[in-house]
Parts: structure tokens; sequence; C-alpha cells
């Protein structure tokens, strides 16, 4: 039985009723007793409410887990039979990319842009006064123009002041956590605080942020929503609901990897008793690769973890399930990445995506149909000054250290500027063939440059309170490295 607290009874009071209320046109249709098999521009629903030809979205994102530590990506040690089972009937994704920490890859989710482009090359903390940027245009504002009611439960990270408040960037309802600088860590809900708290990690809270989003999908279940639910887990510090201390063979981390795995498991049965699991693209991935040094997180067959730009920092998990329009049991491995969900989400939901500014994401959606194309949609990845994926290649721009302490896994060696490798057949990243490919290498270096010039061209602002300047230019390449996919 699913542990429950009161945290969202007040949610349909705080809410303002214009926000999320249901539409009562014609009642739904609700007088109609029949089954309706409704096609509409190419999406199909069943069931006996009224059918919409928008697919609703939830995106679960978690904190720091890496490629291994789920059963269907190859773990013997953890046991995640929910996932495991939402993979079963959608597509898992092998070369999906993110940023190689935590804000960067939400800005990049938000924005459908690199980080890097719009300014974000750092964790985001209350100290820097700075946060997502007024004037970017993002997924929930986009949605919205579609019909779409958005709600995002959980971490958000970009930026911890009122003025980068979610409700302020396109999400109708917001309960999750924010850092008040005198007041410390807090939960939120839209812009009121109505809890403090001491960590956001604490598994204690996981029944809160379930509620919370089951209430939301229950209110909107009779019009498209969007769902962003931003996991604080598996981050550091492990602290696992009472429910599941010990119940793993991998230790704490193993625990709080079972508690993610319950939450899933909460929302694929909600959206099946609610009737609106048919319609429904349900996507599950992490922000980052594994902190590694303490006994936790499995980068599975990549080389290091969170903090590098080795393929275990950045290259993570991600599933996507949708009945009728995502094949049960399928792969992709083709080069995908978090800047893809937001021009991919507005083609779902037939609006534009800005054309007023440069986008790095793609629409994949016909990766995730099964059709075949011609050519890659991303050709290259590339973290601008640090390092360039072409195809089976990938060239280290720069010297690449490891991320974090070492432990279990031992000394972590580092890697030398000028390193290639073919991830073809050395994915773990083991051997240089530099020496053997120089035309590879040659061709990567001006590939990466022609990529760096693009971006300084056509880069934009982070978002900063009046009293904070901006800091002095400086070349891109010399930032914290940022994914970029082009």
């Amino acid at each position: 039985m699913r542990p429950r607290n009161r945290a969202f009874e007040s949610f349909s009071k705080t809410v303002e009723a214009s926000e999320l209320r249901r539409p009562n046109t014609m009642n739904q249709l609700t007088t109609f007793a029949v089954c309706l098999f409704v096609t509409l521009s190419g999406w199909v629903q069943v069931g006996t409410s009224r059918a919409s030809e928008k697919p609703n979205i939830v995106v679960f994102l978690t904190d720091d887990q890496g490629y291994g530590d789920l059963g269907c990506y190859g773990s013997d040690s953890l046991e995640t039979p929910n996932i495991d089972r939402l993979c079963k009937q959608g597509m898992k994704f092998t070369d999906f990319y993110v940023h190689q920490r935590c804000s960067p890859t939400r800005m990049a989710l938000m924005t459908g842009s690199h980080a890097h482009r719009v300014g974000c090359t750092k964790v985001i903390y209350n100290k820097d006064r700075i946060g997502i940027h007024a004037n970017e245009v993002t997924m929930p504002e986009l949605l919205k123009t579609a019909g779409y009611t958005t709600g995002i439960v959980g971490k958000w990270h970009l930026g911890e002041w009122d003025a980068f408040n979610p409700t302020r960037h396109g999400f109708d309802f917001f309960y999750g956590f924010m850092i008040d600088l005198d007041q410390g860590t807090g939960i939120y809900q839209n812009m009121k605080r109505v809890e403090s708290i001491r960590r956001k990690t604490d598994g204690k809270h996981s029944p809160k942020l379930l509620d919370a989003a089951i209430g939301f999908i229950k209110e909107n279940k009779e019009r498209p929503f969007f769902l962003y639910y931003a996991s604080p887990l598996p981050h550091t510090p492990w602290i696992p609901n009472e429910r599941f201390k010990g119940t793993s063979r991998r230790g704490t981390y193993g625990d709080v990897i079972r508690e993610i795995d319950w939450q899933v498991g909460e929302l694929m049965t909600v959206l099946d008793e609610q009737g609106v699991a048919e319609n429904t693209l349900f996507i599950f991935a992490s922000d980052n690769g594994p902190v590694l040094g303490m006994n936790g997180g499995d980068a599975g067959p990549f080389r290091d973890g969170k903090w590098t730009d080795f393929e275990g920092g950045i290259r993570v998990p991600c599933i996507m399930r949708w009945p009728g329009m995502i094949e049960p049991d399928s792969t992709t491995s083709q080069i995908t990445g978090i800047v893809d969900l937001l021009p991919t989400f507005c083609s779902i939901a037939g609006v534009d995506s800005p054309g007023d500014r440069v986008i790095d994401g793609r629409n994949i959606l016909p990766y995730m149909k099964g059709e075949k194309v011609t050519k890659p949609i991303h050709e290259t990845f590339i973290v601008p000054g640090s390092v360039i994926r072409h195809g089976r290649w990938k060239l280290l721009v720069r010297d690449l250290k490891p991320g974090g302490k070492s432990g279990r896994e031992g000394k972590r060696p580092a890697a030398s500027a000028g390193s290639l490798f073919n991830l073809q057949i050395d994915p773990g990243e083991t051997r240089d063939v530099s020496a053997d490919y120089p035309d590879v290498v040659l061709d990567l270096r001006h590939r990466m440059d022609a990529a760096v010039r693009e971006l300084k061209a056509n880069s934009r602002p982070i978002g900063r309170l009046p009293d904070v300047p901006a800091p002095a230019k400086k070349n891109n390449a010399d930032s914290l490295p940022q994914t970029r996919l082009k």
C-alpha cells in the first residue's frame, strides 16, 4: 500500500480554480455510455470520455542516476521492476545525452538549447542570484499555447528566487523544493512556502511529491496535461524512506533506487486507473551520470561519471512509452539528447518551436515511431572545447580528469587531449587510437572549431537579479564544457 500524507489535500483550494478546473463542455459527452474509437490527426484514443488528439506528457527525471542503475540497462544487483516494465512497454534509448551536472541539464530540457548557449555553465545556487532568463521560451509555455495544463513536482534548480519560480516560466502548478537565503530549504506550493525541511533527498518527502503528482493527474485527466516529475533522488545524501530501508542488495543506494522505482510504478498505476495511460507519453531519464567513489551509482559499460565528459558522465538511460505510437520492447541507438524533448513535444502538440533563436534540439518523433530515416537527425554530438562525437568516433579536445573521488572503482585515470576512441567497439573509452586515424582527428577538430564559433555568435544570457552584474565575456571553450548536438 502506498505511504500517504495529506500534503496534497489543499491543492485544489490553493491553486486558482481557473487554472486547473476541468472543462464542462457538453458535460464532456459523458452522457454517451459507449466506447469511442476516434482517430484525430493520427493520434488514437480509446475510452468512454472525450478523446483528445493531443497526448498527455509525463517526464520523470532522476538526479545522478547512472546508465547501469536499472535492470533493463543491465544491472544484476538493482531491482527496478516498474521501470523495467515501462521499458518493456516502450523504447530504450542507448545513446541519450545530457549535461554532466544538474542545472545545465534542466536548463536544456526547459529551453531546447544546450545550457552553454543560454549561459548556464554551472550548478545554480541561491547565493548566485541567477536563474533562467525571463526571455527564454520554455517547454511549458509552448505547451500551454496548445491547450495543455502544466505542472512540476520536485526539484527545479533553475533559480532559487521568486523571479525564477517555475510558475513564472510556464508552469500552472508547482509543488517542490526551493532554497531561501534566510530560511533555508523548503517545500513550496506555487509561490508559497508551505514547509521548512532539512534535506530534499530525505525519503520522507517522497509520498508528498507523489501525492501532488497524483492529484495533478486526477484534476486534469479530462484535458491534455504536461507533468514534469523532477525527483531529487538518488542525489546524495541517501536517506531512503523507512519503507525501503534495507530492502535492496546494494545497500542504502539500492534502497533509494527501489524508492524511485516505486514512485514510477505508482504514477503508472494512477494513469491506468484514471483511464489516460493509453494517451500518455511517459518518459524516464536521468539528469547526468552517477557520483562515483561512494559505493553508489554505476555507469554501466561507460567510463567515469558525474562531473566529467566521459560517456559515464553525459550518457544516461532514457525510456519512452507511448501506447499505439511507440513499438513495445524496442530500442534505438541513434544519437539523441535532452535538448530534443522540447521540439519533439512541440511537434506532438502541433505548435512551432521558437523561430527567433537557435534551438539545438531536433524533433526525434521519427525515431520514436520507428520510421526509417535516410540521414541521422543528429550526426554530431559536441561538448564545446572538450569532446566531440561524430558517428562512432569520439575525440577529446582537452585533458579530461575523473569526476569525484576514488572508491570501489579504484583509481580512475585521466585522459589526454587528442585521444580518439571508437565508441562502436570501445564504449568504455579505454584505447586511444588517434595515431591510427590522424585524418579523423583533424576532421573532428575542424568540426569542433566550427561549432564553438557558431555557439559564440548565437548565445543568450542567463537571468540575473537586478543587482547582479553580468561577468566579463570569455571564450565559451574555456567555460565549463556543456553538451552540444549538431
